[in-house]
């Protein structure tokens, strides 16, 4: 995707814009706050802060589209912009703000490395200084509808008398980004959260390893065959105002991830699925999942599925 496409799809999403726009107006105090615009891209975010009063901002970006952000300032008559070309991992002793703002959500929460640039961006901030977003929440959820397993596992349908067994293997250790519908998972409140993140000035760093194992029971009246999971975000961007790409949310140019597993669980009434997450995004993103499907304390099934066993 080219560099204009992507900023085309930020700025055409307006539930983004306006969710950022709200928590912006929230947390400039005009006249008053700074603001370091990390990874700003056309400059949106800062326009929209010096609109909303902001003494000044200063925007890092390490792509050419640090000129077309230069040009549309022009355009806008905005001052009180400073222009940084690089990436702000790579800035030494920056100038000090009292607010840090870093969009760099992805289909993945932390696939654009959103947390490792929160923790490094402490380094931006005046002592009471605020990060936007300031908090993170991930959600999974069985999926117990078979269309999007069917859009993947192709593979024993291409015919012609050829074993595709190693490379299905390869293609279901992989994260999809796809639509996933409310219908296509489990009934009821399915949804669990299996991390949270709080983005503070000061305090212990959050880690780049995440990880939890959450479970499901299944009630008498509700057997299932589950065939993938389903993750989703939200992110906090000021107390009050957040952003999700929950299945049930209003739509935004995110989409979820599916998770799809080597074979389907049949869950009867009382078995319960146990799902292990572990992502690291230290240096690159990786993602594992266990699932295990109980009856009691015997463990039918476990499947162990890892992002890096899907790279070619």
């Amino acid at each position: 995707m080219s560099e204009i496409e992507l900023q085309r799809r930020l700025l055409g999403d307006s539930v983004r814009n306006n969710a950022l726009h709200a928590a912006l107006a929230k947390l400039i105090k005009p006249g008053v706050t700074t603001v370091a615009d990390l990874g700003a891209g056309t400059g949106f975010l800062s326009f929209l802060a010096r609109q909303l009063g902001a003494k000044s901002c200063d925007l890092y970006e390490y792509s050419g589209t640090l000129e077309l952000a230069r040009t549309l300032a022009r355009a806008n008559k905005l001052s009180g912009l400073r222009f940084v070309h690089a990436h702000s991992g790579e800035v030494s002793n920056p100038a000090r703000v009292d607010l840090v703002v870093a969009e760099i959500l992805g289909n993945f929460a932390l696939e654009e490395q959103l947390l490792e640039t929160l923790n490094d961006a402490r380094r931006f901030l005046k002592p009471g200084g605020t990060l936007l977003p300031c908090g993170l929440r991930q959600f999974v959820a069985p999926v117990v509808q078979p269309r999007l397993q069917r859009e993947i596992d192709i593979w024993s349908q291409v015919g012609f008398d050829v074993d595709l067994s190693a490379a299905r293997e390869t293609s279901l250790n992989n994260m999809y980004v796809k639509t996933v519908r409310s219908a296509d998972l489990a009934g009821g409140d399915s949804a669990r959260q299996w991390d949270r993140i709080e983005f503070k000035a000061s305090g212990k760093l959050p880690s780049s390893r995440r990880g939890a194992t959450v479970e499901w029971t299944f009630g008498a009246d509700a057997p299932a065959t589950i065939h993938g999971l389903a993750l989703w975000w939200i992110a906090e961007l000021a107390p009050g105002i957040s952003l999700s790409t929950a299945p049930d949310a209003a739509l935004t140019h995110w989409e979820q991830i599916y998770l799809p597993m080597l074979e389907p669980l049949a869950a009867k009434a009382g078995d319960t699925l146990d799902v292990e997450l572990r992502s690291d995004t230290a240096t690159d993103v990786r993602l594992r999942w266990t699932t295990r499907l109980r009856r009691g304390a015997k463990v039918l099934i476990e499947l162990k599925q890892d992002s890096f066993r899907g790279r070619l």
